[in-house]
């Protein structure tokens, strides 16, 4: 077998596979630039490209764009699992103990339990895609945009807390 047929993806599962999936088959999904559901959650504007009933329940996509200096709170998953791929833009990257700065290109791979957060540090817009497994948490980012006025620091701990997420004190 040369290496140009090593790559191609064999359509179906075999019984073992297929015994083993615990989401339900999903159809494929296109969305177009610029498409999905795009909303605003405290200064940031995020779009969400797949959502997890899209899915099966395997994970969200969306693409986040925030202004210069903006960041969540640190925080925990201990449900999902992210992936963040900088599209534009740099970003102050601070996982577990360490921080770094990462620009376009970057990527970053972040297991459910550790600590994390980012901050925009360019003098412009910087954007993200940031695929969540699995999904779900996108609940969380709708229940926050929905609130008027805007959550104070103790609700959005709250609101955290029924999705598995815990907000992090500064300096932890």
């Amino acid at each position: 077998m040369n290496d140009d047929t090593q790559s191609i993806g064999v359509v179906g599962t075999t019984k073992k596979q297929g015994g083993s999936l615990a989401a339900p088959p999903f159809q494929p999904i296109l969305t177009d630039a610029g498409g999905g559901h795009t909303f605003t959650m405290l200064g940031t504007s995020m779009r969400l490209m797949t959502r997890a009933g899209d899915t099966g329940g395997r994970y969200t996509v969306f693409e986040q764009v925030t202004p210069p200096g903006w960041g969540p709170p640190r925080h925990m998953h201990s449900r999902e699992d992210e992936i963040f791929y900088i599209l534009a833009g740099s970003y102050e990257l601070h996982v577990g103990h360490e921080r770094r700065t990462v620009s376009a290109g970057a990527s970053a791979v972040l297991p459910r339990g550790i600590p994390h957060g980012f901050r925009n540090v360019a003098s412009a817009q910087s954007r993200l895609l940031c695929i969540i497994a699995p999904g779900g948490l996108e609940e969380y980012f709708l229940a926050v945009a929905r609130c008027s006025p805007p959550p104070n620091p103790g609700q959005l701990v709250e609101l955290a807390r029924a999705f598995g997420l815990t907000l992090l004190q500064p300096g932890a």
